[in-house]
Order: structure tokens, then C-alpha cells, then sequence
């Protein structure tokens, strides 16, 4: 089963959230739809990010999986658009 990543950059918290809730959402949302193998946040060019990655089926499953885990993320803290990679051949390429 393909192994896909899960990236979403995060900025405010909205109002009455506190940090932990935006990977407990992600991790809710993509759960509910797909194995999670592992999670992690790292900081690119100063801007945090939360990394989810999981197994699915289908390049379009994954899509459905990565929307999920925007929409869920966005009740919580403000995001921008993510992106979502698909290991191949032992690296990590783009959808």
C-alpha cells in the first residue's frame, strides 16, 4: 500500500484553541479514513508545519485524505494550501 505525506503549514490559533489541538484535528481527520504511520511538525523558512503521514490505496484517496485534514486543521488555526507527496522509489515526490 502506497505511502503518502500530509503537509500543512499553520499560522494563528483561532480563538479558544490551544496548540496541541491542530495536530490532535489532523491526525482525527486523516485516522478516520486512513492508517497514519507517523506524525511531525518542523518550522520551513520560519512558518511551522504538520507532517501526517499515511497509507492509502489510490493517489485520489490521498487527495480526499489530505482535503480532510485541511478542513479539520482550519476550524482550529489558520492554513494555507498544503501538500501532499507519495514516496517512490525511496523518495518523497509531489502529487
Amino acid at each position: 500500500m502506497p505511502s503518502y505525506r500530509a503537509i500543512l503549514p499553520i499560522g494563528d490559533l483561532h480563538p479558544g484553541h490551544g496548540p496541541e489541538e491542530v495536530m490532535d484535528s489532523a491526525v482525527a481527520a486523516v485516522s478516520s479514513i486512513a492508517t497514519v504511520e507517523h506524525t511531525d511538525i518542523q518550522i520551513l523558512s520560519g512558518v511551522p508545519q504538520i507532517v501526517v503521514r499515511f497509507h492509502i490505496d489510490e493517489d485520489d484517496e490521498a487527495r480526499s485524505v489530505a482535503d480532510a485534514m485541511h478542513d479539520a486543521v482550519s476550524r482550529v488555526a489558520t492554513t494555507d494550501t498544503g501538500r501532499l507527496l507519495l514516496r517512490r522509489s525511496g523518495r518523497w515526490v509531489p502529487i
